[in-house]
This record gives structure tokens, C-alpha cells and sequence, in this order.
């Protein structure tokens, strides 16, 4: 029974902070833009004399390199983390084998995103300013891995909503067949099924 708790935290705990994560990094995009617009003085100044157009740019990289940093740790804590995970459910779900697959999906899913991560951060890089960031053709490349990116990050969760809901489904199911065994005493629901 511990271990299905500990199971079930330690999956909400991943699915929370990829969730975090993922909207960190929007929010990083988003104040990069309104640091422009609503500087403090001695802020505005500064964006004054360096001209607004290359202050965008550089915020835009900056806040585009924090969330490169943050997508790079959190990719590399998920691994351990996943593998504790596994290693509960294997104890939590008494050995069956659907927990593990759709925990190894998402493990897989991770590896995956760690795969693409450098090809994406070189890309990236290249057009965060001038050339690169007027080629099209450089900027279709970046689009194509970042949605691919986002494709693997939202499967991952769906498969993880998937677990929980396996995992609680199969809590509340072992929990209604401790309470029949209580109320029958124990066996007494195997001998109430043979005798029906």
C-alpha cells in the first residue's frame, strides 16, 4: 500500500514539474517582451541608448537561453527520477506490466527529448539574431524540432494522466476487494464468487 503511494507522488511530482517547466518557460518569453515596455527608469534609459529593436533581441535571447538551461537540467533530473518511479510500480501495481510499459514510454519520450535537445540549442542559436533569424529556412528547422519537442513533451503527460488514472483505478479496485474480504472475512469473497 506504501508503495502505491509513494508511486502516485512521485508521478504527480513529474507531471507538476514538467507542467512548471513548460509554462516557465512561456512566462520567460512573455516578460522578456513586457521588460520592454513597462521598464523602470534607469532600465529604460539603458534600452534607450542601446535602441529597441537590438534590446528586444538581446532580452529575447536571454530568456530563450534561461529556458534552453532550464529543459537541459530538467531533462537529465527526470531520468533518476523515472527510474525510482519504475522501481515503485513495479512493487505498487504487484508486478503487472502496464505500469511499467507506459512508465518506459515516458522514459523513452525523455531520452527522446534529450536526443533532439542539442540539434534544437545549436539550431536555436543560430537563429536567435541576424542572419539566421531572417533565413526561412533556418527558422523552419527551429520550428520543426521545437514542435516536435512540444509532440513529445505533451505525450509524455498524456501517458503519464494515463498511469495515474491506471493507478488510481487499481487503488480504489484493491481497496473495495480489502473491504469485501473484511466484511466476508478473509477468502470470504473467493467463497461468496465459487458458491454465486
Amino acid at each position: 500500500m506504501h508503495s502505491t503511494r509513494i508511486a502516485t507522488f512521485l508521478l504527480g511530482a513529474w507531471i507538476g514539474c514538467c507542467l512548471f517547466v513548460d509554462l516557465a518557460a512561456l512566462q520567460n518569453l512573455r516578460l522578456a517582451n513586457s521588460v520592454l515596455n513597462s521598464a523602470i527608469p534607469p532600465a529604460a534609459e539603458i534600452i534607450q541608448k542601446a535602441g529597441r529593436d537590438e534590446a528586444r533581441l538581446l532580452l529575447r535571447y536571454f530568456a530563450v537561453e534561461q529556458y534552453r538551461y532550464y529543459f537541459s537540467a530538467w531533462e537529465w533530473i527526470q531520468i533518476p527520477g523515472a527510474l525510482l518511479l519504475g522501481g515503485m510500480l513495479y512493487f505498487a501495481a504487484e508486478k503487472r506490466i502496464l505500469p511499467q510499459i507506459l512508465c518506459g514510454l515516458m522514459v523513452a519520450l525523455v531520452l527522446f527529448q534529450l536526443a533532439i535537445h542539442p540539434e534544437l540549442v545549436y539550431r536555436g542559436r543560430e537563429a536567435d539574431f541576424p542572419p539566421g533569424s531572417q533565413l526561412l529556412g533556418t527558422q523552419a528547422r527551429v520550428w520543426a524540432l521545437v514542435e516536435i519537442w512540444i509532440g513529445a513533451e505533451a505525450a509524455k503527460l498524456v501517458i503519464g494522466a494515463l498511469l495515474a488514472g491506471h493507478l488510481f483505478t487499481y487503488k480504489s479496485h484493491r481497496r473495495s476487494r480489502r473491504t469485501a474480504d473484511e466484511i466476508l472475512g478473509t477468502g470470504g469473497a473467493e467463497n461468496l464468487r465459487e458458491e454465486v
